[in-house]
């Protein structure tokens, strides 16, 4: 075969894969991926933690484009915390002033004070993947779309500590007093003290006996402290993935769901109205709904959704209610719309845990 004539044979290859991709995607998908490949460009923003970093994004940009024939320039710019993020957005658009991302990542916590604001724009998700992306993906009148789960926990020194903590009350007895650290933030005394999981009083007073144990206050990725021996666990953690990467790498580290927390919280993708490419940041978001988006967000930042009966989040809930013997509860952005006593609780843990 000439060279010419293998040219010819592999571009008819790569057509033909395209044609048969395209009249695969929904009319709506159809009409997204025109109106992205217009604009040409994703600027996305948001921390280096977070939705698989600026080595995610490289993947996502090379698989959004391979999928949908597009020619989409990513750039990617680390940038603050998701609240700090979600203040800046809102702070801008009422101004008028463009958004530094067209794309917004944020917890279930940080999603009602955007959608109150109306700061986020509304898709028809549904009807971009429909069958994969389902109504119960989709929250808040289509501005928030979850993509990824997690089981907040604690961390703990597998060959430090006295035993196998197996509750949050656990960490209230003797043996642990001046050897664990809790986070500066009170991470997840929001979703402990709220309905249907423990309520205020019980997490305020838990909050107290816990700030008598703790030894010092850490974030939730300084990890190499517990393994080190320094702490010998985190009470709460924030996500349970932060300790993945050490406890591959042979440290005495591992993360556990307390039998009496037990909780599925999200991360949820939105397009802010500021966006500067909205329709590029909606296909991206599409793209990691797709089984090759979660597969690298999987393998880029440790999650991806549970409610795809094919995720790795999946089997880790139902491993998690098998070995407790109980349903997990959802702390998704809906339920945190209503969840003014949790934010009370929060409040006051994180005063009492700053020894405010």
């Amino acid at each position: 075969m000439t060279l010419l004539t293998r040219a010819v044979s592999i571009f008819a290859f790569v057509m033909a894969h395209a044609a048969t991709q395209a009249a695969e995607l929904s009319p709506e998908l159809k009409a997204l991926v025109a109106a992205a490949q217009k604009e040409g460009e994703l600027q996305l923003t948001f921390g280096e933690g977070s939705a698989g970093g600026e080595v995610g994004a490289m993947r996502f940009e090379k698989g959004m484009n391979e999928m949908f024939g597009t020619r989409i320039k990513l750039v990617f710019t680390p940038g603050p915390s998701m609240p700090a993020m979600a203040s800046q957005i809102a702070t801008l658009n009422a101004a008028k002033q463009p958004s530094p991302s067209d794309v917004y990542v944020g917890w279930s916590r940080h999603y009602p004070a955007l959608y109150k604001r109306k700061v986020l724009q509304s898709f028809e998700w549904t009807k971009l993947l429909p069958g994969r992306i389902t109504p119960e993906m989709v929250e808040l009148d289509g501005m928030a779309v979850k993509f990824a789960t997690s089981i907040p926990g604690v961390y703990y020194n597998t060959k430090l500590s006295p035993y196998k903590p197996e509750n949050l009350s656990d960490f209230l007895k003797p043996e642990w007093k001046g050897r664990i650290a809790s986070t500066p933030y009170a991470a997840n005394f929001d979703v402990l003290g709220g309905n249907g999981f423990w309520g205020l009083e019980k997490t305020v007073a838990y909050a107290k006996a816990l700030s008598a144990q703790v030894a010092g206050l850490i974030r939730c990725n300084e990890t190499e402290r517990l393994a080190s021996g320094e702490f010998l666990a985190l009470v709460m953690n924030c996500s349970g993935r932060d300790i993945d990467e050490l406890a591959r790498k042979g440290a005495p580290v591992a993360n556990v769901t307390p039998k009496d927390f037990m909780a599925r919280n999200y991360t949820y993708f939105g397009v802010p109205k500021n966006a500067q490419h909205p329709n590029a940041g909606a296909l991206y978001i599409t793209y990691v709904m797709t089984p090759e988006g979660q597969k690298i967000m999987w393998e880029t930042w440790g999650a991806d959704l549970d409610l795809f009966p094919d995720s790795n989040m999946h089997r880790d809930v139902a491993e998690v209610e098998r070995q407790n013997g109980a349903r997990m509860g959802t702390a998704d952005a809906t339920w945190q719309l209503a969840n003014d006593v949790g934010n009370n609780a929060w409040s006051e843990a994180n005063k009492i845990l700053l020894k405010k």
